[in-house]
């Protein structure tokens, strides 16, 4: 390709441009577009470009942009009738007509769930992600999921129409929890996205710490594209437990469609796996209370049948997390978390070592007459800040299924184990 060789780049609903551009731009292009899985040189200029301009608007116009990512992933699509609707979420599903939509689901072309530590690295492995921090924004995100199956009457839900229906559902749920008579006895606010801050007196601290937080909830909780990969992959807390089931469109679904800007292939449609299905047919007297459909104040977080659902459908899929808990389980009081870092560092480092062994090699040894020799050295080095943080997150759960707990003003325990959990090691 010579200097001046010319490309010319246009958008569906832009103008046409011819731009010539020397080798080794075109090259830089090239590369951009294969690293960050754009779909043409076109997408690359117009993110760069906008990218440009990200750096000279002042913060609060950046607001709008932050959200807008919380809600789409990489291109804007037109909101459908569901998202303009979902200020009508009222935490409950029809479960009757949820089954019969669900019964003629189709699993094909399902992306294949990654293990931890391909996500999140080795520090990550066999364990609930540290930002996951709690269970009760997982299940208000599979409730949404199972509305919008029930209000299109269509089992696959579009995972950008997702984020946003449980985004602003969310924001309206903490409202309504913050202003009910329990907010005082039950820490739920955690995972969920926090209040949007007054037009007013808000700052743009304030409005930047709303605009991440919002993002952060669906991301973390609902879903994303993972971009670093060969294929298409996702992550997020009910994708990562084996609550949903998530597919991309083939070819022939694509052309059923009619091409239209809001069902490109790769997009990511989502649906509930058997597992989430029965999770959200447990009811939840916190949920049912806060949306005015239960008059009695509920006495926890997850009723029992949750709890077992917990304790033996999605903690086994997370094995390092799943032993460590069963072992703090064998005290009856953890004076300090100073004692559970502790215990999480050492049980930790076993594993890894045991399941991810390192080894260097040494060739051609003269000592032992051998063409080489390896030794076994510690897999990964743990960080205090690594172990602090997934030890709390871990307890912090357990605390809100009621296994263990503390006095509210205490920061560092003790922890007293509760009475009736002996299900959790059967």
């Amino acid at each position: 390709m010579s200097k001046n060789d010319k490309v010319t780049f246009w958008s569906d609903d832009g103008s046409l441009y011819h731009l010539f551009l020397d080798s080794e731009l075109i090259e830089m292009i090239k590369h951009i577009q294969k690293n960050e899985k754009l779909k043409n040189e076109g997408e690359v200029i117009t993110h760069l470009i906008r990218n440009y301009v990200k750096k000279d608007i002042p913060q609060l116009d950046q607001l709008e942009h932050d959200i807008s990512q919380t809600s789409f992933d990489g291109n804007r699509y037109p909101p459908s009738r569901v998202i303009a609707d979902a200020l009508k979420f009222d935490g409950t599903v029809q479960f009757q007509k949820l089954e019969k939509i669900l019964a003629s689901t189709k699993s094909e072309n399902v992306i294949k769930k990654l293990p931890q530590h391909k996500i999140y690295g080795l520090s990550g492995a066999a364990m609930i992600h540290r930002f996951h921090t709690k269970i009760l924004p997982v299940k208000f995100s599979l409730m949404c999921l199972s509305k919008m199956i029930v209000d299109t009457d269509n089992p696959w839900i579009s995972l950008t129409e997702l984020k946003t229906y449980t985004l602003n559902s969310a924001k309206i749920f903490i409202k309504k929890f913050n202003s009910s008579p329990i907010h005082g006895k039950f820490k739920v606010n955690t995972g969920f996205p926090i209040d949007e801050p007054d037009m007013v007196s808000g700052s743009e601290d304030n409005y930047l710490s709303y605009a991440r937080s919002s993002r952060r909830f669906t991301e973390q909780f609902v879903g994303r594209k993972l971009q670093k990969h060969e294929t298409v992959q996702i992550a997020g807390a009910i994708h990562e437990m084996g609550l949903i089931k998530a597919k991309t469109l083939t070819f022939n679904e694509e052309e059923k469609t009619g091409g239209s800007r809001d069902t490109r292939f790769g997009k990511i449609y989502v649906t509930l796996s058997e597992n989430g299905k029965e999770f959200v047919s447990y009811k939840n007297d916190l949920i049912d209370f806060v949306y005015n459909s239960e008059k009695s104040k509920p006495d926890s977080i997850f009723s029992q049948q949750e709890r077992e659902f917990y304790f033996k459908k999605i903690l086994p899929e997370y094995k390092f997390e799943n032993d460590f808990v069963r072992r703090l389980m064998e005290d009856e009081q953890i004076d300090h978390t100073k004692d559970i870092k502790k215990k999480f560092k050492k049980q930790f480092l076993e594993f890894c070592n045991s399941e991810f062994p390192t080894y260097i090699i040494f060739p051609n040894c003269k000592h032992c007459n051998a063409d080489n020799y390896k030794i076994k050295i510690p897999s990964i080095d743990l960080q205090d800040d690594i172990v602090k943080m997934y030890s709390n997150t871990i307890m912090n759960r357990l605390i809100e299924f009621d296994v263990f707990t503390k006095k509210r003003k205490s920061k560092s325990g003790p922890y007293t184990r509760m009475e009736n959990v002996d299900f959790i090691n059967h």
